[in-house]
Parts: structure tokens; C-alpha cells; sequence
């Protein structure tokens, strides 16, 4: 997949944030449930193991069911499909559901980041 010179610079402006999730993703004639990889500010990757009839560019309304119990409504399309891995390319809905993706991003960034250290940590202890 190439991409044009704005969507690189999209792409290091919103890092994905691996982040294990239900969701449901709603096109104008159906309804599947999902699991999300990873996510960032505008989209997401997600699974979806039973059979589909998809297709790139299809409008689509994906909802994360945030570890809070608080619903994340995203509103795009379907970007790619390999498999039953999807590429969504979406944004939030609104300003709560944007202000609750930021927080869920801070704080799945902040959990990678503390196991990165403790992994290092653990790994120079077990050479020393």
C-alpha cells in the first residue's frame, strides 16, 4: 500500500497504541462484532473472524468498548483488509468521544511504557 506524502505525516502524528478491546462495527446493512489490535487518534486495526462481504471505502461506525465501561463511537471507512485483519481509518465522534480516546491512548501508552522498563529491568538483573 503506498501512501501520498500527507497520509506518512498522519501516520507519525497518530502512533497506534496496541490496546485489546470488544468493539462493533456497523456498516448501513450490517452489524459485526470485533476485536480490536491497536488504535490511535484516526483509526484502528481489528479482527473479525466470521465471514464478511466488506469492501475497501465503505462508510463505517465503530464502537469501543472502552475498559471503563465507556463507549468510544468512531465514524470512517474500511481502509484495508488482509484476511480477517481490518484497517480502519476513522475519528472520533464529538468531543467526549474524542476526549475519552485521548485518555485511553494516554494511559495504554503509559502501561506500555512501564513494561518496557520493567522488562529491561528484569532482563539486566538476569545478566548480572
Amino acid at each position: 500500500m503506498t501512501l501520498t506524502p500527507s497520509e506518512e505525516r498522519e501516520r507519525r502524528y497518530f502512533p497506534r497504541v496496541n490496546y485489546r478491546a470488544y468493539a462493533t462495527l456497523t456498516t448501513t446493512k450490517k452489524k459485526f462484532d470485533v476485536h480490536i489490535v491497536d488504535v490511535s487518534f484516526n483509526g484502528a486495526l481489528a479482527a473479525l473472524v466470521r465471514p464478511h462481504d466488506l469492501t475497501p471505502g465503505e462508510e463505517i461506525i465503530l464502537t469501543i468498548e472502552a475498559s471503563d465501561d465507556n463507549l468510544i463511537k468512531m465514524q470512517g471507512k474500511l481502509a484495508h483488509q488482509r484476511d480477517h485483519m481490518l484497517g480502519i481509518e476513522c475519528r472520533a465522534l464529538g468531543i467526549d468521544n474524542q476526549s475519552r480516546l485521548r485518555e485511553l491512548l494516554k494511559t495504554e501508552s503509559e502501561r506500555a511504557n512501564e513494561r518496557s522498563v520493567t522488562t529491561m529491568m528484569d532482563d539486566h538483573e538476569r545478566r548480572q
